[in-house]
């Protein structure tokens, strides 16, 4: 029997209900669309013809999960046509009044992180399982058009999961231990990211201020805590199988609120 209420399509959503939905997909749904924006470019530094064909594969499958939640949302009275249009046509700095996209996904911040191959290689290895983690708890979630799309966002998840592991082999098999150290020494900058995936801590000081009302409402199901337990394990597994060491002391980076909660206060998202 499911812990919470849950809700399909049709059904008349309580209004507190669905502003706290339209908030949390909102940035999922736009953040997927820029985050394949941003995937793309990184195309610049691919060196091989196979490289280049796989990252493609990746930046269609993020651009299709933008798409199947923005056809929930327009169920929901969104008008999509036009958040679309912000990111297709200002991809650079689209307009925070009119997208929810998160601050890891936003130029200005993602572009600073990427150098070469290797760190588009590192990304899908390091930062991509807590997405896998994250983005998993929602094929459980109580609003069941959105828990129904989630099971499949969460299997290409794990294949861009695989296609890091895949390219960080590739890299240390053409580059030997000289770019195996190299490596290893980037791989802190983007565990900062993946470990502040999830969001802040359910309890304590540095306390999340939304998560108690989307675990309520069944929106987010796992805490954060239980979400770093299973990134964790994901991450030792991937970098254990291509021969990385784990860095100790990594500190979880907030401020890029990847995880799709990049306020504290909910905005509106309009509806027709």
């Amino acid at each position: 029997m499911a812990k919470w209420k849950t809700y399909d399509k049709g059904d008349v959503l309580p209004e507190d209900y669905k502003k706290a939905l339209l908030h949390l997909m909102s940035f999922q749904a736009d953040s997927e669309y820029a985050g394949a924006q941003r995937v793309a470019e990184n195309h610049r530094f691919a060196p091989r013809p196979e490289e280049a064909y796989r990252l493609s594969k990746k930046v269609m499958e993020e651009m299709g999960h933008g798409f199947y939640l923005w056809n929930i949302m327009r169920d929901l009275g969104v008008d999509v046509d036009a958040r679309l249009h912000e990111l297709a046509s200002n991809p650079e700095n689209p307009d925070p009044k009119k997208v929810n996209v998160i601050n890891g996904f936003r130029k200005e911040n993602w572009s600073h992180f990427f150098e070469c191959w290797e760190d588009v290689a590192l990304f899908s290895t390091v930062v991509t399982p807590a997405a896998v983690a994250f983005l998993g708890q929602y094929r459980d979630c109580s609003y069941l058009p959105w828990a129904r799309v989630s099971v499949r966002i969460h299997k290409e998840e794990q294949g861009h999961m695989a296609f890091g592991v895949w390219a960080s082999k590739r890299c240390i098999e053409f580059g030997g231990e000289e770019t195996k150290e190299f490596m290893q020494s980037r791989i802190p900058k983007f565990m900062q990211m993946g470990l502040g995936f999830y969001g802040r801590p359910s309890t304590g000081d540095k306390k999340s201020a939304m998560f108690d009302l989307y675990h309520e409402y069944g929106l987010k199901v796992s805490k954060p805590e239980e979400l770093q337990a299973e990134y964790m394990e994901l991450l030792e597994s991937r970098l254990g199988d291509i021969g990385f060491a784990v860095p100790k002391g990594v500190e979880a980076d907030y401020d890029m609120r990847i995880g799709y909660e990049a306020s504290e206060e909910m905005t509106d998202v309009a509806t027709a």
